[in-house]
């Protein structure tokens, strides 16, 4: 049986903790090993307990991936309020906000991730 990164008895979304299945709960395993790979990092490397990032990782892939399945859009029909379709969207910018942050030292012991860089800033002045 393939290791889980999070807490399934947790997942607090009102809307998708009933769809997230024990089969997206696998599928959701073997996506946070294939990043970790990517970095380098074979599974079996993976820190335990798992790293906070890491088991967000597994959480946002996992209502990604079931509010995809569940959205209108999955099946050729407009999608503008549907609500797993905004679900959809929302983990999927989160999802996406995480992976830029990782590094392969996130999945090995939980160093905090690169920090981010911000794409402009502003100097402050008093006239």
């Amino acid at each position: 049986m393939a290791r889980v990164y999070f807490n399934s008895k947790m997942l607090d979304d009102a809307l998708l903790k009933s769809y997230v299945t024990p089969q997206i709960v696998q599928e959701s395993s073997k996506y946070v090993e294939a990043i970790a790979l990517s970095f380098g990092v074979p599974a079996s490397s993976i820190a335990d307990p798992t790293p906070f990032m890491v088991s967000q990782l597994g959480l946002f892939w996992a209502y990604m991936t079931a509010a995809w399945r569940k959205a209108q859009f999955s099946v050729g029909k407009e999608a503008d309020n549907d609500s797993f379709a905004l679900k959809y969207r929302l983990f999927k910018e989160l999802l996406d906000e995480l992976v830029s942050q990782l590094t392969a030292e996130t999945f090995t012991n939980g160093v905090k991730a690169k920090k981010r860089t911000f794409p402009a800033t502003i100097s402050i002045s008093r006239n």
